[in-house]
Formats: C-alpha cells, sequence, structure tokens
C-alpha cells in the first residue's frame, strides 16, 4: 500500500530516509502520509492567487519577517515568529472562497454576510466544528500588496501573527468571473483557526 503512495509523493520517502537511525511508532508513516495527502488535496483547492497568498504567509510566520518586491522588510510586531507549521484545511478554503465570491456576487464587503452569519458560522457549514478568525480585503490584485494591507492593519496583522492558529485558508476571485457591478475588481478572505 505505502508503494503505491510513494510513487505518487516522492517527498514522503524524504522523510523516512533522512533519519534512518530513529525508530518510528508503526503508524507514523500513514500519519505523515496522511497530512501529506491533506495538504495536497487543499492546495490543489486554491487559485493561483490564492497559493501566492499562503506562500508569502508560510514564510511571513515561519520567519517573523517577510521582505516585498520593493526590499521593504515586514516584521512581526515582537519581533518573534510561529514556531509550529501553517497548514491549509479543505474547509477553510472551501469557507474563504465561498465568502469572497458572496461579497462578489451580493456586492457587500463585510465579515458578516447578508444572512447574518460570522466567520465561524461559514466555517462549521463547511463541517469543521471550531471558531475562526477572518481577513477580507478587497481593491488589490496581486498577494503581495493584499499581505501588506493588512500588515498595515492592527486586527489583520494580529491574525497573521497568531501562532495559536495552527491552520488557514485562502480565497480568492476576481469580480469580472462573478458580478462585473461589484464595486471592487478583486476580493480576499483569508481564514484561520486552531485544528488539533
Amino acid at each position: 500500500m505505502f508503494i503505491r503512495y510513494f510513487a505518487m509523493i516522492p517527498l514522503v520517502l524524504s522523510l523516512f530516509y533522512c533519519q534512518p537511525q530513529q525508530k518510528l511508532p508503526s503508524d507514523a508513516g500513514l500519519f505523515v502520509l496522511a497530512s501529506i495527502i491533506q495538504q495536497n488535496a487543499a492546495s490543489s483547492v486554491m487559485n493561483r492567487n490564492a497559493k501566492d497568498f499562503f506562500d508569502i504567509l508560510v514564510s511571513y510566520r515561519a520567519n517573523g519577517s517577510y521582505t516585498l518586491d520593493d526590499g521593504t522588510v515586514r516584521s512581526f510586531l515582537d519581533n518573534s515568529r510561529c514556531s509550529g507549521t501553517t497548514n491549509v484545511h479543505v474547509a477553510l478554503i472551501r469557507a474563504a472562497q465561498k465568502h469572497t465570491e458572496n461579497m462578489i456576487r451580493q456586492n457587500f464587503f463585510s465579515h458578516t454576510g447578508p444572512d447574518g452569519s460570522s466567520p465561524s458560522d461559514r466555517v462549521r457549514a463547511e463541517g469543521l466544528n471550531v471558531g475562526a478568525g477572518e481577513n477580507i480585503a478587497a481593491g488589490l490584485e496581486s498577494a503581495e500588496a493584499t499581505f501588506n494591507q493588512w500588515w498595515n492593519s492592527s486586527g489583520h496583522r494580529a491574525n497573521m501573527e497568531n501562532c495559536n492558529y495552527t491552520h488557514v485558508g485562502i480565497g480568492y476571485a476576481n469580480r469580472a468571473d462573478i458580478n462585473p457591478n461589484a464595486n471592487f475588481r478583486h476580493y480576499w478572505t483569508n481564514k484561520f483557526s486552531t485544528i488539533r
């Protein structure tokens, strides 16, 4: 069974061969394999812009800073960094993408949906029973510009720097694909949750 998956995901092989002296529990391979498959499945759901933002966010949280293309360095407020990994989760991606598209479709910009839904309500609607933080943005197309916009807002920056959040989901959409009359051309949603 592992051989089939190893052929599909060569990264798993390197995880086991990096430290041949280490004795792993009998189910460790299944856990690592399941985590990698879930990550690959989740990231395949995100569009290019959302993946670009995810890469920036992962780098920022892991290093405690990120250097913009113009050379400007954006650092954690307390000069720390997140010691754990930042993972994507399919339910968070779906909740983020649906909220992003809904803001365009119904031409609104808010953390509260027209139906009264909260960020946590939208995550629970995707089958994940956890609370959620949320960043939303509109107007900027690039992932880096959106990251910088959120970095310059204390509440949004606090979400990005909250290392208790283990999982994220990112949604991006262009109004041309959904509602050309929406107020802004580009919309973003970033969901944050703690999943243990």
